[in-house]
């Protein structure tokens, strides 16, 4: 049954986790952002508010919004006969590396589709915030939309044709992200990448990888954590992001399985087993390396999210 308003949460994401460029994602419980949004009798979109993290960077001009962009996606493969009016609030600030944008642009999808008469599948879903998320960045990529709308850890196992799956993380997978007072445009971050790689990187990547899908899958999450290594896109990004690898390497020290760039950055990831430790050592050790280079960071222990879901 449709419904004429909603509020939805739309969570951050971490994306690449390693080895899996634009094809692993994994949500987050926190934080997030919130979209609310409501129907109205004239055709089109308004943004009508947008507040919190780095909320005066965002336009209100719905085709340079993710949200935006996301929404009249779904309104169009919807056939609908309506507009909305919408506003969001922003938990995850913009060139974070943690899927703002994917968030947006999830929670602007998944909140428009409450409206419909005859809503949208997931994978439709999905298609139409990577849409949004092509606008923002440059390129089409879904490993930040497919985990926020679908939570937990997602695999695109093909672009054309469009497919991903979802897998439920280890109940026991704890992750700690840490964020630097950095900015670093998902844009700008893709203009470094290399255009080819040599076969004894490529053996490294896709060896990696399918130790971090078997970790997931049989709830193993050292062998997720050792296989949350890059030797292709990481390092081409290390000169975007300063003490990029004393971050790694002091998470795994602190107890961490495995630490990687999330997304494009500036944040650093680390997952830990909550049978073990709580990861609060991690993330004071992580936020103090800034801190002592002159760099405000802020920390969350948090674990694997359950995707978009509506509040009101």
């Amino acid at each position: 049954m449709s419904v004429d308003r909603a509020v939805v949460r739309a969570p951050a994401s971490l994306s690449n986790l390693g080895p899996g460029f634009d094809v692993f994602g994994l949500a987050l419980k926190q934080p997030f952002d919130t979209i609310e949004i409501r129907k109205t009798s004239s055709p089109g979109i308004v943004i009508e508010a947008i507040d919190g993290l780095g909320s005066d960077r965002i336009p209100f001009d719905f085709r340079r919004n993710s949200a935006g962009v996301s929404s009249a996606q779904v309104l169009e493969l919807g056939k609908a006969n309506f507009g909305v009016a919408m506003k969001i609030t922003k938990g995850v600030r913009p060139c974070s590396g943690i899927g703002s944008s994917g968030a947006s642009a999830a929670g602007g999808a998944y909140a428009t589709n409450l409206l419909l008469d005859n809503p949208l599948t997931m994978k439709q879903l999905v298609l139409c915030a990577a849409k949004a998320e092509e606008m923002t960045s440059g390129s089409f990529h879904a490993d930040n939309v497919g985990p926020a709308l679908m939570g937990g850890f997602t695999m695109v196992s093909s672009y054309d044709p469009f497919e991903i799956i979802k897998v439920e993380p280890p109940g026991n997978l704890g992750i700690v992200v840490a964020m630097p007072d950095i900015m670093v445009p998902t844009r700008e971050a893709r203009k470094v990448l290399p255009t080819s790689i040599g076969l004894d990187r490529m053996v490294f990547e896709v060896s990696h990888a399918s130790g971090l899908v078997l970790g997931m899958c049989s709830g193993d999450v050292d062998l997720v954590g050792h296989s949350m290594k890059d030797v292709v896109i990481e390092p081409a990004r290390a000169h975007l992001i300063p003490h990029m690898e004393r971050a790694k390497a002091l998470a795994i020290e602190r107890g961490a399985t495995g630490s990687f760039l999330a997304g494009s950055g500036p944040c650093i990831a680390a997952v830990f087993d909550k049978r073990s430790i709580d990861g609060i050592e991690i993330a004071e050790a992580l936020r103090g390396l800034y801190v002592d280079n002159s760099i405000d960071c802020v920390s969350w222990v948090t674990e694997p999210g359950e995707g978009c879901r509506r509040m009101v």
